[in-house]
């Protein structure tokens, strides 16, 4: 539960950090990081890999993601993927 409460009261930002780290294959130790970070360059994620990120990002928002039209094609950097949680949280709130 404790876990829940920390999770719901992340940054739009926190919460794509702490999924990078999970889904990214490099990610470089300084922090925060950089917005202008590539998903794919920078951080080594894949198109596959970045679906499954916004679809948990989704989930743990608890909103469906296929109702709000995000075309990920257009999710480039880490600033991209922040823009994205953004819309998401704020869907959570409508």
């Amino acid at each position: 539960m404790i876990t829940c409460a920390v999770m719901s009261s992340e940054t739009a930002e926190a919460r794509v950090e702490r999924l990078i780290s999970e889904y990214a294959e490099s990610v470089p130790m300084e922090r925060p990081l950089d917005t202008r970070l590539s998903l794919r360059d920078d951080l080594a994620i894949e198109s596959l890999s970045l679906v499954s990120l916004t679809l948990r990002l989704a989930d743990e928002l608890g909103v469906n993601v296929e109702e709000l039209d995000i075309e990920l094609g257009d999710v480039k950097t880490l600033g991209d993927l922040v823009r994205v949680a953004q819309v998401l949280a704020r869907a959570t709130h409508q």
